[in-house]
């Protein structure tokens, strides 16, 4: 007789104690119930029609938009995740996408996006999230009519094809272990399977984001299901926006979003849902640090990991408190961990990922913030190298580890040499660093990852490895400026190299999401207004593709280092002021990644 390690579906769902009989439990049989099992089960969500095709029924309706029309034909099917029911809506009667008025204005859009020959946001008729209160056609509809009437005014160009929100297939299936779930939770945990997950890799291909694995373990780990819906939802907050373009001139872009997204319906649902479910996911973690064990420490560094992405996500702005105070707690965390891990392949993936994350947090936070994030971290620098490797294939950032780790020692380097410290050992140290970086070779970086089958995109992989090998450079400059009196150091070489290699990075690339960091750097150091200017933009280009509010955080640094450069000009060219040494001295603590 087959023995079963877990409790049958219905008992699981029922928190009851099973019996585990096969081939169905006696509890279930008992109480009159359908036993569903012990394996996985899924239920159909629609009809089958006599050619084995899902079959839309008028009580049914999409996932994440209006019911379908009664005379449109099924859409093709395509891979969906499976963990997630469809959303019934009984307030429209049309698919938003497949209306004939809809049509006619993606036509007009189209029309006007090819007279004008750019892109610009557009307000794009994207499903809402369930709101809470009366269902009536005022709190149920993707936005009151008020907002749609002043969208539609204001609309002027088509929004990117990487910014279309495409709703699941009619077809998907939902695995009984999730209707247990609120639908706002469910909703926005198949946001995150959907949209945010492709944000938190370089490719979002099959069996390559190990991020979705995190899903199934909300349902056992509170403080993971509450994380992650915190995390969607703001992600969800920032995408639906009533507007069509940021208006230039603004010296602040970040909080005039913000202001527009507390004044919109839909967004400040969303916004409310982030808020509500970080609360119930802070008290968890409370609960979780009073009796942590090692054996429960994976589960909640990748808990304070989404932390601090709720951070970079948001368009609010702490000071920079809230992800430092996750950083340090990942680092204490990270103690816990045991070395290698155990698990199967892709939970080490999935650990793996989680790790190299918070590496690169702890990095690339330490060249703009004061206080000892590189000290903190390097103590487990001889595991960085090794988990960086095995990630470098799908990271996000596509930076070399080796990169990655001269900018930890030059960062853990201005920290421990005062400013005032002008000691040849030091500035023999920060040159050897930059002479490690100018000596990488990144075609023989690039041909180790070629052996990699699922490796695509080598030419633009070498691009975002250049540009982040000449910014470190300029970090190090920055961070230690006594390397400037021992050897003069072209600058203007290192950021040219950056904005050419940058250049050949298109917003239609998946590495362009990759490109904050070394736009930063560049744009603080050149004096070129062109150049200054395309740092701009291109920050605002990767809001349109990363919908983050960091890089707002970015572009208020970017204006500050400028304002100070202009105000103390230097002789020859050269640069009166440290911009990074006067942001510091500022208190700003920020994190770009």
């Amino acid at each position: 007789m087959p023995s079963n390690s877990k409790p049958c579906h219905n008992c699981r769902r029922r928190r009851l104690r099973c019996d585990r009989s096969w081939p169905t439990c006696h509890k279930c049989a008992v109480s009159g119930q359908e036993c569903l099992g012990y394996g996985k089960v899924f239920i159909w969500t629609q009809a089958i029609d006599a050619h084995g095709n899902p079959k839309p029924s008028p009580s049914r309706r999409t996932p994440l938009g209006g019911p379908l029309s009664s005379g449109s034909a099924p859409t093709s099917s395509s891979v969906t995740n499976s963990y997630f029911p469809p959303f019934s809506d009984s307030v429209s009667g049309r698919r938003p996408d497949s209306s004939p008025e809809n049509q006619a204005h993606d036509a007009l859009v189209r029309e006007r996006k090819s007279a004008r020959g750019g892109v610009q946001q557009a307000s794009g008729r994207r499903p809402s999230p369930p709101l809470k209160g009366k269902r009536d056609d005022s709190t149920m509809s993707a936005a009151p009519e008020s907002a749609k009437d002043a969208a539609s005014s204001q609309i002027q160009e088509a929004v990117p094809e990487h910014r279309k929100w495409m709703p699941q297939a009619i077809g998907s299936l939902t695995d009984p272990l999730f209707q247990d779930l609120d639908r706002n939770s469910r909703y926005y945990l198949a946001h995150f399977a959907d949209r945010v997950c492709k944000d938190l890799v370089a490719r979002d291909v099959p069996g390559a984001n190990p991020f979705r694995d995190l899903i199934p373990l909300t349902n056992r780990h509170p403080l993971l299901l509450q994380v992650l819906v915190a995390t969607s939802a703001i992600h969800w907050s920032n995408i639906f926006r009533p507007i069509t373009a940021i208006p230039t001139g603004l010296s602040d872009p970040g909080g005039y979003l913000a202001q527009l997204r507390s004044k919109d319906l839909v967004s400040r649902q969303a916004l409310i849902d982030a808020l509500t479910a970080k609360q119930k996911a802070m008290g968890h973690l409370q609960e979780v640090l009073d009796t942590l064990d090692p054996g429960g420490s994976e589960v909640v560094l990748a808990a304070m990991h989404f932390f601090i992405k709720f951070d970079l996500i948001d368009l609010e702005k702490n000071d920079g408190k809230g992800w430092r105070a996750h950083l340090e707690g990942a680092s204490s965390i990270l103690a816990l961990l045991t070395p290698g891990g155990n698990g199967t392949e892709p939970n080490r993936m999935l650990r793996d990922c989680v790790v190299a994350d918070c590496f690169i947090y702890h990095i690339l936070g330490s060249t703009l913030a004061s206080g000892s994030l590189a000290t903190n971290i390097a103590r487990y620098a001889f595991e960085l190298l090794p988990v960086m490797k095995r990630v470098e294939v799908n990271s996000y950032l596509s930076c070399p580890p080796e990169i990655l780790h001269i900018i930890l020692v030059a960062s853990k380097l201005s920290y421990e040499t005062p400013c005032t410290d002008w000691s040849l050992s030091a500035a023999d140290e920060a040159l050897a660093l930059i002479d490690e970086a100018l000596a990488f070779d990144i075609p023989a970086w690039a041909d180790r990852l070629r052996q990699n089958p699922r490796v695509q995109d080598i030419e633009s992989r070498i691009h975002i490895a250049s540009a982040h090998r000449s910014a470190a450079c300029l970090y190090i400059l920055q961070a230690l400026p006594l390397v400037r009196a021992v050897r003069p150091v072209d600058t203007e070489f290192l950021v040219g190299d950056i904005y050419g290699n940058l250049g050949q990075i298109s917003v239609d690339d998946p590495y362009y999401k990759a490109t904050s960091w070394p736009t930063f750097i560049a744009g603080a150091e050149t004096r070129d207004a062109e150049k200054r200017t395309w740092a701009m933009k291109r920050l605002l280009g990767i809001w349109e593709t990363c919908p983050w509010g960091y890089l707002f955080t970015a572009i208020e640094l970017l204006k500050a280092a400028w304002e100070m450069q202009d105000a103390n000009p230097g002789s020859n060219g050269e640069a009166g002021i440290n911009w990074l040494q006067g942001l510091k001295s500022m208190g700003i603590d920020a994190l770009i990644v």
